[in-house]
């Protein structure tokens, strides 16, 4: 286990804002990705449920179900770099 830094925080090597910024974009484009991944999983999962038959409806809908939440997890991760981004910039 390693000792906590406890330098100022003036003492730290600091990164430059474009540094900083060119960070928080690859960020959002990085979450921007995953949720459009994501969505496209989910508009697959969807379309396997309608076209499911039988017993396999129910595993199909529950793929579905499990499809959303990741979209929504993205979505909110996605949401969560914009407003990263937009903090940064005022």
């Amino acid at each position: 286990m390693g000792r906590p830094d406890l330098r100022l925080r003036r003492d730290r090597p600091q990164r430059s804002r474009s540094e900083r910024e060119r960070e928080l974009i690859d960020a959002l484009v990085d979450a921007y990705v995953d949720w459009r991944e994501e969505a496209a999983a989910t508009e697959l999962a969807y379309r396997a449920w309608g076209d499911a038959a039988g017993a396999d409806k129910a595993l199909a809908f529950a793929a579905y179900l499990t499809a959303l939440d990741r979209e929504e997890y993205a979505a909110d991760c996605y949401a969560t770099a914009v407003a990263d981004y937009r903090w940064a910039r005022r």
